[in-house]
């Protein structure tokens, strides 16, 4: 898998993703704060694995890649400096991260960036960190994270240089994809027989051969404008809601939290290609990682399966929009647990190849998608949290987009929200921060449905924010 992001990296199709950190500045700090932060922060040098790893091996280190460890990690390179126009608004902030995460990332040199980010109105300031696909899946992102929850224990050192953070094995390993068969045919062959009973079975019901009528399959998605060839360019659009709310919802209606997040991104989506002219008559399904466990100790990889839910979509109602995702992501999540991690990890790598062929020139118009979107939630700190005094108020996943697949919803829950990032081709996907607007409304639409219309529900979100 993770060499599978390295071959897909192109200028249109960089594989990184991203965090949208904002802070606010500590009562009584000078104006000069978040400069005098970042002299502070380039003073500390690269120690923690895999962020002092480079990719080496042949052709530049997609095909036959592995890591090394490099000793002298170029901080002016991978710790920038930026203002926004004062006041900067979110309009601003916005614009400036879609640009930066536009860009592909040099092969050549370690893959992470860190981007301070100074300007921004209200005596606030952000930090935008991207990070490699094949370094690092969600999961382990957040375990580098590296905020205090006491303002006064805030000034330890960047996550790049955090010694608690290190792995406990933080030997690099090669990730070259000959080697890695091997020794995964080494390894597993014993298990064999079982791992091919797991994966054939689970494979007939992906293609919809299986008794199980709630599990989406792959061959149902239908395309949409959603699904097609990307560009170079990104935007980037963030959005809010409380999560005590959404665990009201989600009790009310007999779902999980993760339940109400498809259903109201569901409602937000069948609003933004309604008013395009471009709802499909067949639902959308939606593609949604699940996040497996990491080898102890392991510094560097992804640990990542996934399922397929159908979002509802063509139904207009509310209520019966819930009952399909909430039987169809308890179908998947029941056909993951029945499958070894081995075999988990194995069937999304097998299903995720005729995806990388759609990337080839003409092949996406012969092999339909096989799901309409990637929606996928990541755990964070339930805690507020500090870095040199100043306190985050938000924290915004930034996640990837590919060929057939032009936008990418991902949450991160933080401090008793949950912060929704946005992000899509800009060319493919047009005003795409509608889609963040939409949000509002099918939150609404939820409370009115599940929690009768309580006096508290125009209070369980705040504004949508993005590029205008």
């Amino acid at each position: 898998m993770d060499g599978m992001f390295l071959l897909a990296d192109t200028r249109e199709t960089p594989m990184h993703v991203g965090g949208l950190q904002i802070f606010t500045v500590p009562p009584q700090a000078p104006a000069h704060f978040v400069a005098t932060l970042y002299a502070k922060l380039r003073k500390f040098p690269v120690t923690v694995p895999p962020l002092n790893y480079r990719l080496t091996g042949g052709l530049a280190g997609t095909v036959m890649p592995s890591w090394e460890v490099i000793e002298d990690v170029d901080l002016d390179y991978h710790v920038r400096h930026s203002a926004l126009p004062r006041p900067g608004g979110e309009r601003e902030l916005g614009m400036l991260v879609s640009r930066l995460h536009s860009t592909r990332m040099d092969l050549s040199r370690p893959l992470w960036e860190y981007h301070l980010i100074e300007g921004l109105a209200g005596r606030r300031f952000a930090v935008y960190t991207k990070l490699h696909h094949a370094m690092v899946d969600g999961a382990a992102a957040m375990r580098l994270v590296n905020l205090a929850t006491d303002p006064t224990a805030s000034f330890g050192p960047p996550f790049w240089a955090d010694e608690s953070k290190r792995p406990q094995d933080s030997t690099p390993r090669s990730h070259g994809l000959i080697e890695s068969l091997s020794t995964t045919i080494e390894d597993e062959v014993k298990s064999l027989p079982s791992l091919a009973r797991s994966l054939a079975t689970t494979a007939q019901a992906a293609i919809g051969m299986g008794a199980e009528p709630d599990l989406a399959s792959i061959a149902e998605a239908p395309r949409t404008l959603l699904n097609v060839r990307v560009g170079a360019q990104r935007r980037v659009a963030t959005f809010t809601v409380s999560l005590q709310r959404l665990k009201a919802i989600g009790a009310a209606a007999g779902g999980t939290i993760n339940d109400v997040v498809l259903a109201a991104c569901s409602g937000a989506l069948r609003r933004y290609l309604a008013e395009r002219d471009a709802l499909p008559k067949h639902t959308l399904i939606a593609a949604v990682p699940m996040a497996l466990s990491h080898a102890t100790g392991a510094a560097a990889g992804n640990a990542v399966s996934c399922l397929n839910a159908r979002l509802g979509t063509d139904i207009e109602d509310v209520r019966q929009r819930f009952e399909t995702i909430r039987r169809t992501t308890a179908a998947g999540k029941a056909q993951l647990k029945g499958m070894t991690q081995t075999a988990a990890v194995h069937f999304v790598t097998l299903l995720s190849l005729p995806l990388l062929l759609t990337w080839l020139p003409g092949v996406d118009q012969l092999i339909g998608p096989q799901s309409n979107l990637i929606i996928s939630n990541v755990p964070g700190s339930r805690e507020r949290l500090y870095f040199h005094g100043a306190e985050m108020v938000a924290h915004y996943p930034i996640s990837q987009v590919g060929h057939g697949m032009a936008l990418n919803i991902t949450v991160l829950s933080y401090a008793g929200a949950l912060h929704f990032g946005f992000v899509a081709c800009a060319d493919g996907v047009p005003s795409m921060q509608r889609l963040a607007v939409h949000m509002e409304a099918a939150m609404a639409e939820l409370a009115a449905a599940f929690l009768k219309a309580s006096p508290t529900a125009k209070r369980s979100t705040r504004r949508a924010r993005g590029p205008r």
